[in-house]
């Protein structure tokens, strides 16, 4: 029997999180029994449920010590960050381009004429004329939408520009993924829930994904957050 993998990372976000769900699959199809470390971060348990209690390749956590996340290190090998990692990892048939979820996105009707804007990113806080003047851009392309902010009830929500618009109430992560599904144009920061978005809408046709970030990730190959760009989001500055 191949050794147990177990993985961890110390970073504790979505996306940290998100950016090794694809090598449970991977390694169990290789005959691994595949573990969470019980040191591996997560800001919360939302978190922790989504990208690994509902993965049917992990087996649960583990308090041996981790052989696979962060302490495999990262090289580029390719433009896709996730085969990267997978390259990294020794999974060289991995052929994936977006992370994964297990969580089947229930269909929200209301939401398909719907462009969703989310600011409540807590890795990049830009200053709010970039939020305002980024954000307006892409609120032109689509005047035919109608623009809910969303808001959460259960974690808080930093300030951030007004725009005057409706509002679109979540109170899980599962309520994100289901609104990310159904809505036709999904905007926020570079964040969490830029890669979830990114795992929700794989190659299908909606909805449409915008991220904003800084330059110093998209212009610099060697910058760490390159990891995060997906084929299927237009990044804006």
């Amino acid at each position: 029997m191949p050794n147990p993998i177990i993985i961890s990372q110390s970073w504790g976000g979505l996306g940290d999180n998100l950016q090794f769900s694809t090598l449970p699959e991977l390694y169990s199809n290789l005959g691994h029994d595949v573990y969470i470390s019980s040191s591996n971060k997560v800001r919360n348990q939302e978190i922790y449920d989504l990208v690994w209690k509902l993965n049917p390749f992990v087996k649960g956590i583990s308090d041996l010590p981790p052989n696979a996340g962060e302490c495999r290190g990262y090289v580029r090998h390719d433009k896709s960050c996730i085969k990267n990692m997978e390259i990294c990892h020794g999974l060289r048939e991995g052929t994936n381009l977006y992370p994964k979820i297990y969580y089947t996105p229930k269909l929200i009707p209301d939401l398909s004429n719907s462009l969703l804007y989310d600011l409540t990113s807590k890795t990049k806080v830009l200053n709010d004329k970039m939020y305002y003047d980024s954000f307006t851009r892409v609120f032109q392309k689509y005047p035919d939408l109608d623009y809910k902010k969303i808001v959460y009830s259960h974690i808080p929500n930093r300030s951030t520009p007004e725009f005057n618009t409706g509002v679109y109430t979540i109170n899980s992560i599962y309520d994100l993924c289901d609104a990310i599904y159904s809505c036709k144009v999904f905007l926020c920061s570079f964040s969490g829930q830029s890669v979830l978005a990114s795992a929700i809408k794989e190659d299908k046709e909606f909805p449409l994904l915008y991220s904003l970030f800084d330059g110093d990730v998209y212009n610099n190959p060697d910058h760490f957050g390159q990891m995060y760009l997906f084929p299927n989001t237009t990044y804006i500055m």
